[in-house]
């Protein structure tokens, strides 16, 4: 997905390429146009058009965009040219456009739709229209689509749609974009679809298990709910989607979810599922634990339902199940261990967690040790407890460590954040300088808590090693209380820059 900051250099180059440039540069940038979606197209014609100081106006001028090369065959001159600052020269190279077959002819066109100047909507509509076909239907509407919230989008919408269907015909409209690559086109598609009553049960049932985007899953689950019979619906409760399950599991009637249905639901791989399906087990009467307590007990069972298993003792179980949760905080699999601290969590005694806990901090699965450090961090499990981690030559032990130490809050994270900017990792150096960045921006000037001079000699020992420039060291100096001098040798410049990192922070202070 192309940012705003990209389009703009791109808009430069293609300018320069499309005045400057000859057959072989017009070919390349054509190829590049082609890979851009509907969104890209809006965005790369706002950024011809806007003044930075930085690029000017990339396309803008007189010089060049209306000679000869704008008729060249691969219409890449004529589509840079539409994006031109003057209505005038936009409606030209409109016109040119239309004797063009190519891809970017057509998608330059139908950003002309969206137009503040009439004229040239009305050139880029008199041009495109005779392209719409059902070839050129998903290229038109993914821009289109994408610049619903314009002006003008609706009325070019409403023209094309039109069009499309007076040439297409609605049910091979529907049915061909249904499978479009391009996601916007073919939530479109499905929509029209539905509001048409052109898709049948079997065809959703298919989008509600198989299309890769979530928000059509979900939305053909539903309609699906109101038109299917119970054979349609039976077929989400098994399916790959978590949106078609869960649609499932809510709106089906209890006459026609069966108890096994639901038991089955009760260790589904998705939170989500397994929560709704709880409520409607304990709405019929089902024993859920008992249930996650049988399935525990049967050796073996796939890690996955075990660790659903786990997950729902946490929820519904009792002081009971403490001691099946301990073991399995040495089980072979790390998502079944992580599970277990978690649910030792909502079981255990404070004090038992921390006891229990403080060990699995050196886990050999970072998914499993960062769990732990989240688990005892909401404890208030003080930051001595990491010293251990800290010691580890796992950089995901340490990242454990120190997701508990600055969970603490005040010097505590700082000492952390410091204490991870020095590491060899570089992974874990970036979050500790990414957090020392955001202290001084935001928390340097409120944290008062008390600093133990204990904690201060610490802070200060790492703050050599911490890697940070020289004026942001002064300032932590000037926070924490330490004597600091420069990094000159004779030290003769530490006054001056000390008195100038004090002077931007009270600057910075007053300014608010």
């Amino acid at each position: 997905m192309m940012s705003l900051p990209e389009a703009r250099e791109l808009a430069v180059t293609l300018a320069s390429k499309a005045i400057d440039g000859g057959p072989g540069d017009w070919r390349r940038g054509a190829a590049r146009l082609e890979a851009l979606d509907g969104r890209s197209w809006l965005l790369l014609d706002q950024a011809a058009r806007t003044f930075t100081y930085a690029t000017g106006t990339p396309v803008s001028g007189v010089r060049g965009w209306l000679s000869t090369s704008i008729d060249e065959p691969t219409g890449f001159v004529a589509t840079i040219t539409s994006m031109h600052v003057d209505g005038r020269l936009r409606e030209r190279a409109t016109q040119v456009l239309a004797t063009k077959r190519a891809v970017i002819a057509t998608s330059a066109l139908t950003v002309r739709l969206l137009d503040h100047v009439p004229q040239v909507r009305t050139a880029a509509w008199t041009s495109l229209r005779p392209q719409l076909d059902v070839v050129t239907a998903a290229v038109v509407l993914d821009v289109v689509l994408a610049g619903r919230g314009r002006q003008h989008a609706a009325k070019a919408v409403s023209d094309v749609q039109g069009a499309l269907v007076a040439g297409v015909g609605p049910d091979d409209l529907v049915r061909i974009l249904r499978s479009s690559s391009r996601r916007s086109v073919r939530r479109w598609a499905h929509e029209l679809g539905h509001q048409w009553n052109l898709l049948t049960a079997d065809q959703l049932v298919d989008t509600a298990r198989n299309d890769p985007d979530q928000w059509l899953r979900a939305t053909c689950a539903d309609w699906l709910m109101h038109a299917g019979d119970q054979s349609h619906i039976t077929q989400l409760l098994d399916a790959n989607s978590v949106e078609a399950r869960l649609v499932a599991l809510t709106r089906m009637p209890d006459d026609q979810l069966t108890d096994e249905a639901l038991r089955a639901l009760l260790t589904d791989r998705a939170p989500r599922v397994r929560e709704q399906a709880r409520w409607r087990a304990r709405r019929r009467g089902l024993d859920i634990i008992g249930h996650y307590r049988d399935q525990l007990a049967t050796a073996p069972i796939p890690p996955r339902v075990r660790a659903a298993c786990l997950d729902g003792v946490a929820v519904v179980g009792d002081d009971s199940d403490l001691p099946t949760c301990i073991e399995h905080l040495s089980h072979q699999n790390a998502r079944v261990r992580a599970t277990a601290v978690n649910a030792i969590l909502g079981r255990a005694t404070s004090e038992e967690v921390v006891s229990l806990l403080a060990p699995v901090l050196l886990d050999p699965s970072p998914r499993v040790s960062v769990t732990a450090a989240r688990a005892l961090a909401r404890l208030g499990a003080p930051p001595t407890m990491a010293n251990e981690a800290w010691a580890s030559e796992r950089p995901a032990t340490r990242r454990a460590a120190w997701r508990l130490s600055r969970a603490s809050g005040g010097w505590h994270r700082v000492e952390a954040d410091l204490r991870v900017a020095g590491d060899p990792d570089p992974h874990l150096a970036s979050l500790g300088h990414a957090g020392l960045s955001n202290w001084l921006a935001v928390s340097a000037a409120t944290t008062w808590d008390h600093l133990s001079d204990e904690q201060q000699a610490r802070i200060a020992d790492l703050l050599d090693a911490a890697g940070i420039n020289a004026e942001q060291s002064l300032i932590f100096a000037f926070h924490t209380g330490i004597k600091r001098r420069a990094n000159d040798p004779d030290g003769t410049e530490a006054p001056a820059l000390e008195v100038t990192a004090r002077r931007r922070w009270l600057r910075a202070i007053r300014r608010g």
